[in-house]
């Protein structure tokens, strides 16, 4: 007796691409928790109080892990990645499973991708005084919110009857082309994006600071480009789907895409906020270079008091000059401590007296660790 699969050409039957899904919707969920829960201890670090765009992130979570666990599922019992006639015979239901877990996705593709663009947008309300950028912010916020509600409600009604949706034979006739409502979703998202990445240009290249500064600033602002790229991506993969005649197998790129999506939102939301981290961070790896550095230091003077000559007298003015020797002289913490040692290297007419100059360095560099002079 023949095979289902034997009418099919040679590996037509075992192709599969459902990996990808799965890879992605584990590698995304891995990184939107490690991101947002990073954003809510930088919050926690700095003591500084929840704004809306902290609360926005929160629904943008879930609604993304959703989509990346529907994926996954999707890939392991809805057959996505494989060939849809191949289905048909081998596996029907998983092709009804696959219908279900799409018609969940689109639900929450709409809301994990307004989320986010949300967050940012009400992080600009902290940042832009004027009324005029204020304005247009919250058109912008309105806009994105009509579009993803537009997107439930045309995907709740995109079927009639609803049961449509999951049974092949009346899709066609009594559903809309989903292929169109993907790229009429896609369209407004990209524009809104655009202008979410010029929004903020002006005021930060009008700000009274450095080049550097604004550069800076543009950068974190310029984060928000990991959406619009992930948006454009799957546009254009979208765009070489001309209809569902193989869904299980086109779908999958559109699904992975979508994951990309509304993950690089969340990312680009979160990251600006993880400043104060790596900034701490940083201050910790230099301090410790700082004390490696001191240690080294005191280390080479030693060395060299022992290669002296016995009746020869070496000063600190004969070592040379390390940062970390200097910045006790300029730091704040220390500026009575030093004000103390140089009253206390002064005679009484309030001239130095012979010798103590040299003492007073010895002093006070022997009280910070930094090493001794003979």
């Amino acid at each position: 007796m023949a095979s289902p699969t034997s009418a099919f050409p040679p590996g037509y039957a075992e192709e599969d691409i459902s990996a990808r899904v799965i890879a992605v919707g584990v590698t995304f969920i891995v990184l939107e928790i490690a991101i947002a829960a990073l954003r809510f201890t930088a919050r926690a670090v700095c003591k500084t109080k929840w704004g809306l765009d902290d609360y926005l992130i929160i629904p943008a979570l879930v609604f993304s892990l959703g989509m990346c666990t529907i994926a996954i599922i999707e890939a392991k019992i809805a057959g996505i990645g494989r060939h849809l006639d191949v289905l048909l015979v081998t596996n029907p239901q998983a092709v009804v499973n696959w219908a279900k877990c799409g018609y969940a996705i689109e639900q929450l593709y709409c809301a994990a991708v307004a989320f986010p663009k949300l967050s940012i947008l009400a992080s600009y309300l902290r940042i832009f005084t004027t009324r005029p950028y204020r304005i247009i912010t919250y058109t912008v916020a309105g806009i994105v919110m009509a579009t993803a509600i537009a997107g439930i409600i045309t995907s709740l009604a995109s079927c009639h009857p609803f049961s449509s949706r999951w049974d092949l034979k009346l899709f066609i006739s009594n559903c809309i082309d989903a292929v169109r409502y993907w790229k009429g979703m896609s369209v407004p998202n990209i524009a809104t994006d655009v202008v979410m990445l010029i929004l903020p240009m002006p005021v930060v290249w009008r700000l009274q600071v450095s080049k550097n500064q604004k550069l800076a600033l543009s950068g974190i602002f310029l984060m928000g480009s990991l959406g619009i790229v992930a948006s454009i991506v799957r546009l254009t993969v979208t765009f070489r789907v001309t209809a569902l005649s193989d869904g299980t197998w086109d779908s999958a790129d559109i699904a992975t895409w979508s994951l990309v999506e509304s993950g690089c939102y969340l990312i680009a939301a979160c990251l600006p906020v993880l400043r104060p981290l790596f900034v701490r961070a940083t201050r910790r790896l230099a301090g410790t270079a700082r004390s490696q550095t001191r240690h080294s230091t005191g280390s080479s003077i030693s060395m060299r008091e022992q290669k002296s000559s016995p009746g020869e007298s070496q000063s600190l003015y004969d070592a040379p000059l390390q940062p970390n020797t200097t910045r006790f002289i300029f730091n704040a913490n220390s500026s009575s401590e030093t004000n103390h040692i140089l009253a206390s290297g002064r005679n009484s007419s309030g001239t130095s007296a012979s010798g103590n100059l040299h003492d007073m360095q010895h002093e006070y560099y022997s009280r910070h660790g930094i090493g001794t002079a003979v």
